[in-house]
């Protein structure tokens, strides 16, 4: 640990050009909250002094994906399956343990194998920011123990009036022979505002470093988004979303199977209030449903000993109003009220020779209800000393629909359903040193119900480690007691931010073996059932540094640790070691020159029964350039660079399957605004 904190003071993020923001407003008031704003394609903070900066690191690469921007987050890893739908981890909590939320939304993966994470079905042309809750604030949006990342879509803006205005991209990359498509189109009329955008992507089988071609790694998307915004007065208004998601031929190299279409389709409508009644502020109510369909396919897998179809559906309609209230010597609370329902069902179908099909449900169909209501209140101290106490309660239900899931899940244990209260709490205290340093402790307690899978899943294949999976429907909830500290230097042009963190989690949910049992997939090393460890420890420290070095040259660098350990000592599974990534850019009026160095460390405290490998360490360069110029007096820019310089042959530790990434991967991008 004493060679790991040495490693923090060499301040180290990121190139996609990221900040552990703290502003004025009530919502950031908390150092667990971390905002990223973008612009079409351009990621900056909210804070005004460090948005310049941090957009020009972000159009680097203008068809970067929502997924090469989240890895590049200090909080944040990818558990990758393959090149596309990797779920996001948030100091080293994942799955059930997060909320993943779209503009405050609930939606719900239609996949078994957690192919499509809610991540897919955004891209950074329909994205306005990330807002990322870890620690003692995570809760505030869900009961959830390892925190909350929500993705706020872009908003119809009020041009001048009657002007249309839009962005064009187009780019290639070799390593997967990809091609990249996007367009933004923003109309405003009157009281009437309309925003329409659209993305294409198409690749191929990627090479790694060294030179082979990882099969099954092709995939192609479309991504569209409508919204529509009317504002009756200076005070309100009223808008409506629609965002559609479609992929298909969807490549997971570390997976038997492949995804042969998957569908999205989220839709809402939102009432928003600057200033209300009775001292009321931002006040928003939001209405919204979204369906999810999801298709698993082996048909172009060779030597497949078993054909299988295995469909999978999720409906979720929601609702949730909040906002904040003025109190007394500058005293104010955020209030937020939601309630959401969610259905979820997925099958299997085996096709054997001289047989008949076999049927049965992986997912037996089933219903989950959620009501919570959460407060986060603010007291000013004084002058330099502020406390904000967040609580949040949550009544969650499960309900089995059809007779033939009850049949299914009595083997399991209880079919009935079962129905939770969640409790979650915790309280901060921030305190000004100076004008420039500040720093902020917290400890909470949260609660998280378990998942579907956890519960009802039949015989669910993880190819990680080689085993089938079965839910308990007996399992406790999860429970964690959380500690952070944080320290911030900031000035005009300089930002420093160090976090230390701590969670000690009850009644932790991991697969235990069943010798009883017998698998059910060909070739699997057994079966598996969730149940409840007792306990489980996470801690770690992330730093992140942003200096201007010279009057037209930045460094932005980011250091993250974590580690993780059962109570039988036993390292944690999903754990990634020490990583760095650091960004140095000069940028002139027209061009920029960017080179990047990531690294990071190998990891060899690893979970074998979890299927874990021992992971090499590894160091990559990336060389980023762009150029800008008039054309037809409308602004273009020409972007390019190359990723893996070195072609280094690597895999990260959260990659399963022992699959490498890319190798070295050349692009080019032209982007045409009007």
């Amino acid at each position: 640990m004493k060679n790991i904190y040495f490693l923090f003071l060499v301040v180290c993020t990121v190139s996609y050009r990221i900040t552990c923001a703290q502003t004025d407003s009530l919502v950031n008031r908390s150092p667990d909250i971390h905002i990223i704003e973008l612009k079409e394609v351009i990621i900056g903070s909210v804070q005004k002094q460090n948005t310049d900066r941090l957009l020009q690191f972000y159009k680097a690469n203008s068809s970067a994906t929502l997924e090469d921007i989240l890895s590049r987050l200090p909080e944040m890893n990818l558990i990758r399956r393959g090149p596309y739908g990797m779920e996001p981890s948030i100091r080293s909590f994942s799955g059930g343990q997060l909320n993943v939320l779209v503009d405050g939304m609930r939606i719900h993966g239609a996949c078994t194998d957690k192919m499509d994470p809610v991540t897919i079905y955004i891209e950074p042309i329909n994205l306005q920011s990330l807002q990322v809750q870890t620690g003692n604030k995570g809760f505030v949006n869900g009961s959830a123990t390892g925190g909350t990342l929500n993705m706020k879509m872009a908003e119809p803006e009020f041009t001048q009036n009657n002007t249309l205005s839009g962005i064009f991209n187009s780019g290639y990359q070799t390593a997967a022979k990809a091609i990249y498509e996007s367009a933004l189109l923003n109309y405003a009329s009157g009281r009437w505002a309309f925003r329409v955008s659209g993305t294409y992507r198409n690749n191929q089988d990627y090479r790694a470093g060294g030179g082979d071609i990882t099969s099954f790694s092709q995939f192609r998307k479309t991504n569209y988004s409508l919204s529509a915004k009317y504002q009756p007065d200076d005070n309100t208004y009223i808008k409506a979303d629609m965002l559609a998601d479609d992929g298909w031929n969807i490549g997971y190299p570390a997976l038997p199977m492949d995804v042969g279409y998957a569908q999205a389709r989220i839709a809402a409508v939102t009432i928003h209030q600057k200033r209300g009644p009775w001292q009321l502020y931002n006040w928003e109510t939001k209405v919204y449903g979204n369906y999810i369909q999801h298709n698993m396919d082996d048909t172009h897998r060779p030597s497949v000993a078993l054909h299988m179809d295995m469909p999978g559906v999720s409906h979720t309609i929601g609702a949730y109003s909040s906002g904040t209230i003025q109190l007394p010597k500058k005293q104010s609370i955020v209030l937020r009220a939601d309630a959401s329902s969610t259905y979820l069902k997925a099958s299997m179908t085996m096709y054997q020779q001289n047989q008949p099909p076999m049927y049965m449900l992986t997912w037996p169909d089933n219903t989950r209800n959620q009501y919570g209501i959460s407060a986060s209140l603010y007291l000013p101290i004084d002058s330099s000393l502020s406390m904000q106490i967040n609580s949040r309660a949550d009544v969650i239900s499960y309900h089995l629909v059809s007779t033939q899931s009850k049949d299914q899940v009595s083997i399991l244990g209880n079919s009935s359903g079962r129905m939770d209260f969640l409790k979650n709490i915790s309280i901060q205290v921030s305190k000004k040193i100076s004008k420039k340093i500040s720093h902020a402790m917290s400890a909470g307690f949260s609660e998280r119900e378990p998942t579907a899978s956890e519960l009802y899943g039949f015989y669910l294949f993880n190819s990680h480690d080689g085993y089938d999976y079965i839910g308990n429907p007996s399992l406790k909830k999860e429970n964690t007691l959380q500690a952070d500290y944080s320290i911030n230097f900031r000035t005009i042009k300089n930002t420093i931010q160090f976090h230390a963190f701590y969670s000690q989690i009850f009644h932790y949910i991991l697969g235990s073996r069943e010798n009883s049992l017998s698998a059910m997939t060909i070739g699997a090393n057994g079966v598996k059932s969730f149940s409840n460890v007792s306990r489980a420890f996470i801690t770690g420290a992330e730093a992140t540094a942003m200096l201007k070095v010279f009057t037209k040259t930045d460094l932005i660098s980011t250091v993250r640790y974590t580690y993780g350990r059962l109570t039988n000592s036993r390292p944690l599974p999903y754990i990634a070691p020490l990583k760095n990534i650091t960004s140095l850019r000069y940028q002139s009026n027209r061009y920029s020159v960017q080179l990047e160095y990531e690294a990071a460390a190998a990891q060899n405290r690893i979970n074998e029964d979890a299927g874990e490998r021992n992971t090499s360490g590894y160091i990559l360069l990336h060389l980023r350039g762009s150029y800008d110029f008039l054309l037809w007096q409308k602004q273009v820019s020409l972007q390019s660079g190359i990723e893996n310089i070195l072609d280094k042959n690597y895999r990260e530790h959260l990659d399963w399957g022992n699959i490498p990434r890319q190798g070295r991967n050349l692009y080019i991008q032209l982007k045409f605004s009007f």
